[in-house]
């Protein structure tokens, strides 16, 4: 948290934050890696990232534990969505597909600012103008939906070791 803090507050303007999406299925042969800002690509930690128009909104504050992200990809080459339509057809339809969403300093690519992790993607449609559109939201981890918030402050051990 204190690299994203460090972002906004002693930012000298040069630095960009570079939004970048993992997707994954079982049924996929290959994890999808795209970024959102930077039209070459990049190679982070090893992996490949491959540019992708793309807008992300995210709908929660980043502490908490129901995130959704809306995204819409603009899918050129249909590869994505042909990769969606075989799970259909594929041994494991009834798994959702696995969003990962970092957020990286373009000055400082050894680990993420944010890392939204084990979001999943319910559905996910395609328009006629080839926008492929989904919401990525937590599990559903709340199912009782008794109205109380679980925060650090009440349960420190959400933050882990």
């Amino acid at each position: 948290m204190t690299d994203y803090t460090a972002f906004f507050l002693n930012n000298s303007g040069g630095v960009v934050q570079l939004e970048c999406l993992e997707i994954s299925h079982p049924s996929f042969s290959k994890t999808f890696r795209y970024i959102r800002n930077d039209e070459d690509g990049m190679i982070i930690g090893g992996l490949s990232y491959k540019y992708q128009p793309m807008s992300i909104k995210r709908s929660n504050v980043t502490n908490d534990l129901e995130q959704r992200l809306s995204i819409t990809l603009a899918d050129m080459e249909d590869e994505f969505m042909n990769a969606i339509e075989n799970i259909r057809t594929s041994s494991s339809p009834r798994v959702k597909p696995k969003i990962v969403f970092k957020i990286y300093r373009d000055d400082d690519l050894s680990a993420p600012m944010i890392e939204m992790q084990t979001l999943e993607v319910p559905t996910i449609s395609k328009d006629s103008t080839g926008l492929v559109t989904f919401d990525a939201q937590a599990p559903e981890l709340n199912a009782v939906r008794t109205g109380r918030l679980y925060t650090f402050e009440d349960y420190p051990l959400l933050r882990g070791i």
